[in-house]
């Protein structure tokens, strides 16, 4: 089953100019059975959101911030597409990515604002059966996370040049990180360029999280 694991929306990013559903439509037609919707939670989404969040509480946020994720999951389930719910994180002070994959939309509702708290204070809330995974570690100024700290590492981005992933690739294996692969996509010229090949059908965060732990799956790579 092939999927994609790193995907932005024009809905939630002003460096994306690709609606949701048609994301999701042309990943269908390039042969792509699922998604992930790992749009970046940070800092900056308080600028990109200001205007739709005067007056809003932390509901009105999450609402907001999952604007993209739902018109996705709507595309995909006219298409028959798998669409999942994940998100790029970086807290507040660092410039470090880490893609977040297993969660349901009530965590973001009942959970803090969680680009106020650190890489260590998230995954004492982090939900059990969730999994972390550094993104694109190696790119400029960013700081390689304690291995102890991630479930893996994103050792294939589609837009990151290729010496930069084959570091990543030789720190993951020296250290025994699961490997991934992500498009990174924001706009149609990003368009499978990563992702993974599962071995069993994933439907469900469940089934998502079951293969990831098993390993059981192929990096697309297109370098």
């Amino acid at each position: 089953m092939k999927f994609e694991m790193h995907t932005h929306t024009m809905e939630n990013d002003p460096c994306s100019d690709v609606p949701a559903d048609e994301m999701v439509k042309a990943y269908h037609k390039a042969g792509y059975e699922g998604l992930i919707v790992t749009n970046h939670y940070f800092c900056w989404m308080f600028e990109w959101f200001k205007k739709d969040l005067e007056g809003a509480d932390h509901k009105g946020l999450i609402d907001r911030y999952l604007r993209g994720y739902r018109k996705a999951k709507a595309a995909g389930e006219e298409l028959g597409m798998t669409v999942l719910l994940g998100i790029e994180l970086r807290f507040d002070g660092t410039i470090n990515d880490y893609l977040v994959y297993g969660l349901e939309e009530s965590f973001l509702y009942e959970s803090p604002v969680l680009n106020h708290m650190t890489l260590t204070s998230f995954l004492d809330i982090m939900p059990e059966d969730a999994l972390l995974y550094q993104a694109h570690p190696f790119r400029d100024s960013m700081e390689i996370a304690p291995p102890w700290q991630l479930f893996g590492m994103e050792t294939y981005n589609g837009a990151t040049d290729p010496v930069r992933n084959n570091f990543a690739k030789m720190w993951a294996e020296d250290y025994f990180l699961k490997e991934i692969s992500g498009s990174d996509f924001h706009r149609m010229e990003h368009l499978a360029r990563g992702g993974l090949i599962f071995e069993n059908e994933v439907k469900t965060n469940q089934d998502l999280i079951s293969q990831l732990k098993a390993e059981q799956y192929s990096l697309i790579r297109t370098e």
